[in-house]
């Protein structure tokens, strides 16, 4: 899928350390299903963005409020490929620069700094893209991939789940390895067998993954669907720097896949944009069971991510380790290696 933005501009704002956002990465934000003509603001660590698509379909996003009074322009309007603020009526290009003051006397220049920040964009697998950085994208980490979203014989539906706490104890959780026992017992976990085996951690250039086999103990729908003598289950867990996770889940010939990008909201929320893909009962009228299924393991979850104390730390040596948690601890040490580059 083509870059639908191209336009480089270095960032007009800057995060503070405490909000743990790594520059130069891609990182999904929304359902392209939820992207119009209508504006739509996207709130991204305190934040605010607009995303809106133009008049041949391409998703455009730029920051999200005005520079003249800080209205909301997901408020305004769209004509064409340019946004109005409520407010005044200022209108703003594509790429972000404030094109017409319609308080203006006809001889009066618009300042050079009424402009806002553009972003690169695309789309890819249902969902949206935004390059948050300073360098060229080629230069920089890809979309991670997900190859059975386009295969024939696998059926996908998705979803929004919104947490209780920071982006990188919500990633975690899909990548824990120990937790199921504890936080899913009354549902796929078993408190009588909490140990976890060892597995070797394999790593990419900016991600890692894992995988261990486990006595099945179906849940939900896949009670019905394993029946009552269900195959050993590999659960595998993979993340993406900076923040999306991949869960896969098989079950003899069934088999699942979770694919997870967390969109950090602020300090203490996120929203995961989710998309479950399977390769078992294919008809959509399964898909409202599965994103069911879903839900009542994302809040079971949430209740874990809640009572945690804050981010993550980076400093390796703030918490205890077993290992059990070779996947987490190697999520941490890439995101160690990003600030030391200076992509913090």
């Amino acid at each position: 899928m083509e870059i639908t933005n191209n336009r480089m501009q270095p960032l007009l704002s800057s995060l503070s350390s405490s909000s743990k956002i790594l520059k130069n990465f891609w990182y999904g934000i929304e359902h392209s299903v939820a992207i119009s003509t209508k504006p739509k603001t996207i709130k991204f660590m305190g934040h605010d963005l607009v995303l809106y698509r133009g008049t041949e379909g391409q998703i455009i996003a730029l920051d999200g409020r005005c520079v003249h009074r800080g209205s909301e322009l997901a408020a305004g309007w769209v004509e064409g490929n340019c946004i109005h603020c409520p407010y005044h009526g200022w209108r703003y290009e594509s790429d972000g620069v404030c094109s017409h003051i319609p308080a203006n006397q006809p001889d009066v220049s618009i300042p050079k700094r009424a402009r806002l920040q553009s972003y690169p964009v695309q789309e890819k697998y249902g969902l949206v893209w935004l390059f948050w950085g300073d360098l060229p994208v080629e230069e920089c980490p890809p979309i991670p991939p997900l190859k059975e979203f386009d295969e024939s014989g696998w059926r996908s539906v998705h979803g929004d789940f919104a947490w209780d706490g920071h982006y990188t104890r919500v990633l975690a959780n899909t990548i824990d390895m120990a937790h199921a026992p504890f936080v899913h017992a009354t549902a796929f976990g078993n408190k009588q067998e909490p140990m976890v085996q060892a597995y070797k951690l394999e790593q990419g250039e900016w991600s890692a993954s894992g995988f261990i086999t486990f006595e099945t103990k179906p849940a939900y729908s896949l009670k019905f669907i394993l029946g009552n003598d269900p195959p050993a289950g590999v659960f595998r867990a993979t993340f993406y720097m900076p923040n999306v996770s991949r869960v896969d889940l098989q079950f003899g010939k069934f088999q699942f896949v979770l694919f997870l990008v967390h969109l950090p909201v602020n300090e203490t929320k996120t929203i995961t944009k989710w998309l479950h893909i399977r390769n078992f009962v294919t008809t959509p009228l399964a898909d409202s069971f599965m994103r069911r299924d879903v839900v009542k393991t994302f809040v079971q979850d949430n209740n874990a991510v809640k009572i945690q104390a804050g981010a993550a730390p980076q400093d390796l040596t703030a918490e205890i380790h077993a290992p059990s948690d070779a996947l987490e601890l190697a999520y941490r040490k890439f995101y160690n290696q990003a600030v030391q580059m200076g992509w913090s």
